[in-house]
């Protein structure tokens, strides 16, 4: 911010000085002035054309050198005005044209010096059309480059003879070099170095406003390949970087397959010592009953695009055996009003997703002295909304935006967490919204969609006084 400010003030300020030059010409261009009309006369006296053609040349350098200042000094002032900057680029130019002949008008009248309107204007618009025709993207520099360029060439339409008839080279000076030029019958000369010098400077700052829109575009090109190489490499990263989270999940798994592999070890030791045909059946269900279980967790993790129907009660215990509460103070609760139908997604998957959620609730930092986890479960419309609810620190407002980046955490964790839980929610047509306010909590809120058709097994809701507490 403060380099912008700096920048417009030193535009401003450098704007000002050239203007205070330009309004010092009239004071140090008496001596310059004097001295084309002296080569005039010289002209006229010695029937000499080449001081026409020199007092030509020194005209026009000079009206091109006055021009190009105050175009650059109107340039940078009344670029820096910010009523301006909302209007289009025609209302802009417009505008420019108009302060730039009224000072020229009131500079004339005041100091007496040269002014040609129809050249000027003629000039100005052409300095435009050219700005249209490089897409408007000349810089500073390129400007006064081109812009340069054009009144050099415009000038020389003041000393032809030919174009007399237009009214234009109306001033005194230019009026006196074709009014010697035609009593030396000269006027073929002035006219032909005149369009020796008009066309090639105006096809010359038409290549360059030319050259600088190929080269703004190459620029353009160039920096569009950088930033899609930079996000291949960033789309890479983070590849990566949900592989190595996916890597973790399937050690989850692994840990969470353990539970029906020992319930079958340790089945299968008590069929080897029972002789109890009662016992050995229902010790035989009870292991295929584990298998069934570790087999449907392989299956849901493996394929990850595959469905189930799954009861919300179902889902909830699922999730509350695989977190591990071993903090007193906190307060861990699960709360649903009312009969909920079951869900259709992928139960393993979407259950991780769910923990990662309450494991960042369950690591935020709280300022009271109980925690409080709240797991709200209800319906709306043809879908079930599962709400997480804590009284952590929040997330400030300034960090909203960031927290589905992966890598951004704001408990110094790895920060994958949050956009591996989007992706998998969403990946079984969910959606998946943060609410929080800084010291006062953070809400997750999950939507999962209903299942087709709808086979309640149960009471799969639980009313608001089943609490867990530890």
């Amino acid at each position: 911010m403060l380099k912008g400010r700096y920048y417009i003030n030193l535009s401003a300020v450098i704007g000002f000085i050239v203007f205070a030059i330009v309004i010092t010409i009239p004071l140090i261009s008496k001596s310059y002035l004097f001295g084309i009309i002296v080569w005039i006369r010289e002209a006229v006296n010695s029937g000499d054309s080449g001081n026409l053609v020199l007092a030509s040349v020194s005209t026009n350098i000079f009206l091109t050198i006055y021009n190009t200042l105050l175009y650059i000094s109107i340039l940078l002032i009344i670029g820096q005005l910010k009523i301006l900057k909302s209007f289009s680029h025609i209302k802009n130019r417009f505008i420019f044209m108009l302060v730039f002949l009224f000072i020229k008008s009131i500079h004339q009248k005041w100091f007496m010096l040269p002014w040609e309107p129809l050249t000027d204007f003629l000039a100005l618009f052409l300095i435009t059309l050219l700005m249209i025709i490089s897409k408007e993207q000349m810089a500073f520099l390129s400007n006064v480059i081109v812009s340069m360029q054009v009144f050099f060439a415009m000038q020389w339409m003041n000393t032809m003879p030919v174009l007399s008839r237009f009214r234009v080279g109306t001033h005194d000076i230019s009026a006196s070099i074709k009014i010697a030029a035609r009593y030396l019958e000269s006027e073929s000369i002035l006219n032909t170095i005149g369009i020796a010098f008009l066309l090639p400077f105006f096809f010359s700052s038409a290549m360059a406003a030319l050259l600088y829109r190929a080269y703004h575009k190459n620029i353009i090109v160039i920096m569009e390949e950088e930033n899609y190489q930079k996000a291949s490499a960033q789309e890479r990263m983070e590849a990566e970087v949900m592989d190595n989270r996916i890597y973790q999940e399937i050690n989850a798994l692994a840990h969470d397959l353990k539970t029906p592999l020992v319930t079958i070890r340790g089945l299968n030791s008590l069929l080897m010592l029972s002789k109890d045909l009662d016992k050995l059946c229902a010790y035989s269900k009870r292991i295929e009953s584990a298998v069934e279980k570790m087999s449907e967790m392989i299956s849901s993790f493996l394929y990850g695009k595959s469905r189930q129907v799954v009861d919300i009660s179902v889902l909830i215990d699922y999730i509350r055996s695989q977190i591990p509460i071993e903090d007193e103070s906190l307060r861990f609760c699960i709360e649903c009003k009312e009969l909920l139908p079951p869900i259709t997604v992928n139960k393993v998957r979407v259950s991780r997703a769910i923990i990662n959620l309450i494991q960042n609730a369950i690591i935020a930092e709280c300022a009271e002295s109980e925690k409080k986890i709240l797991i709200k479960l209800e319906r709306e419309g043809l879908n079930v909304i599962l709400k997480i609810i804590d009284n952590g620190m929040g997330i400030p407002s300034n960090e909203l935006e960031n927290i589905w980046e992966i890598g951004h955490s704001t408990n110094n964790t790895s920060g994958l967490g949050l956009p591996f839980a989007k992706q998998i929610i969403e990946e079984n047509n969910g959606t998946i919204t943060l609410e929080s306010k800084y010291s006062i909590g953070t809400t997750v809120i999950v939507t999962l969609p209903i299942a087709k058709e709808e086979k309640r097994r149960g009471n799969s809701g639980r009313n608001s006084e089943d609490c867990y507490y530890r």
